[in-house]
């Protein structure tokens, strides 16, 4: 049997291993299948120099918005300059954020970064071509974040104000504060902004009496970027007066109602305001000094009632609660008498009545006639009894009687009664 030519077999076989030991020494080293960047990144119009070496030993310095790298000059003559990359770890691709065009540049400022953010980043240099060569290792970096406003707080009971104070920010980066103000639905509202690191005291105003609200702060830097909030704080204004107190009306004073009520508790109480209304529109009727107590409605109408309620203001000019209203009148007329007997006996007219108030203190009795047209008027009559003789054959004669009271209120007069007597 013919054996085999050694040194043929010999060559073919150092072929063979030099392949795989060069398949094998491009797939552990190849910066394309070797790099995360490769997979995502890669621009297409770029070819890969694996002679070029990228930037190493790469220092990061953070701020809030800005992540800042150091590193010593590639010594590669071939190369001009440098590309970085950037991704959020969320995020599958890495995309360009600068190209350096020396590589004798040996620092970068990424800056209008969120603050409190994580980025990854890779640095790749190119030569004149625009090869690049293969990519950095990864490098992890973390934006900053303004430390929140270390004291707030609100003060309560200023007249419909809470005012706001908190401690200036330590931190020079700082440039102002964002105010948020809790609204009815819970939510948080910006309130306003204080654009001086300096400035720290806020009044919230025109706000409802015993008015309960809570508010945060943030300091925030010449980019806007936001610390963490500070601790809530909550205050509440100044609550209104009590009502008050035992508002009385009279109602049996002629022409007039009175009113009373006791002086008010509160000694920051400096005047009354009384409202007075016939139905239900309430309208001012007085102003009265802190020290009154009283006060006495004239109303030239008798059994005239009306409703009144009062306010008291204190030196804030916050007016209380208003108190229940109260009903007054002035003194109703007497009732009208009851005539029960009206006859002509011996040539003279004879009146009787019942009184229907016992308020009646005398008699009014009116009386016209046919012969004269004038109504003459007999006054204090003083029991329930009136005779006149003063009257002449075939003539009519009409009577009325009214009865007065004390006041000398006078009540409405009886229904007219007509006596003839015959010739």
């Amino acid at each position: 049997m013919k054996q085999p030519n050694t040194h043929i077999s010999r060559l073919f076989c150092y072929a063979f291993l030099f392949l795989i030991s060069y398949g094998c020494s491009n797939t552990l080293n190849n910066p394309l299948l070797n790099n995360p960047l490769s997979n995502f990144n890669l621009n297409t119009s770029q070819t890969l120099n694996i002679n070029l070496t990228p930037p190493d030993d790469i220092r990061i310095l953070t701020d809030i918005n800005t992540i800042a790298f150091e590193w010593q000059i590639v010594p590669d003559s071939n190369i001009v300059g440098y590309q970085v990359y950037r991704k959020k770890p969320n995020e599958q691709n890495f995309q360009k954020v600068a190209t350096l065009d020396s590589r004798f540049v040996t620092h970068y400022a990424d800056t209008k970064l969120a603050p409190n953010t994580d980025y990854l980043y890779q640095f790749a240099s190119f030569d004149a071509n625009k090869n690049v060569s293969s990519y950095s290792p990864t490098i992890e970096a973390k934006t900053q974040i303004l430390a929140p406003v270390s004291y707030i707080k609100a003060i309560s009971n200023y007249p419909r104000i809470i005012k706001i104070l908190w401690n200036p920010h330590p931190d020079p980066r700082v440039t102002g504060y964002l105010i948020e103000k809790k609204n009815k639905n819970g939510d948080w509202k910006e309130l306003t902004k204080v654009p001086n690191r300096f400035l720290v005291e806020y009044l919230d105003r025109n706000l409802e009496d015993n008015a309960t609200n809570e508010y945060r702060i943030y300091a925030y830097n010449v980019n806007q970027s936001l610390s963490e909030p500070s601790e809530v704080a909550t205050a509440t204004t100044k609550p209104k007066p009590i009502p008050v107190t035992n508002l009385q009306a009279t109602n049996n004073l002629p022409k007039k109602i009175s009113l009373q009520w006791d002086k008010h508790p509160n000694p920051e109480i400096t005047h009354y305001t009384l409202f007075r209304s016939s139905l239900l529109n309430f309208s001012k009727l007085q102003t009265l000094d802190s020290s009154i107590t009283n006060y006495t409605d004239i109303i030239d109408k008798d059994g005239q009632s009306y409703q009144y309620k009062i306010i008291a203001t204190d030196k804030d000019g916050i007016p209380s609660i208003e108190s229940s209203p109260v009903t007054g009148s002035t003194l109703q007329v007497p009732a009208t008498p009851l005539v029960t007997y009206a006859q002509i006996e011996n040539n003279a007219v004879v009146l009787r009545w019942n009184p229907q108030d016992d308020r009646a203190t005398e008699y009014i009795v009116y009386k016209k006639s046919s012969f004269f047209s004038e109504i003459l008027r007999y006054n204090k009559v003083l029991t329930p009894e009136f005779i006149d003789r003063e009257i002449a054959p075939g003539q009519k004669y009409h009577y009325s009687v009214s009865a007065i009271d004390s006041n000398g209120l006078e009540s409405k007069q009886t229904q007219e009664i007509t006596l003839l007597l015959s010739n």
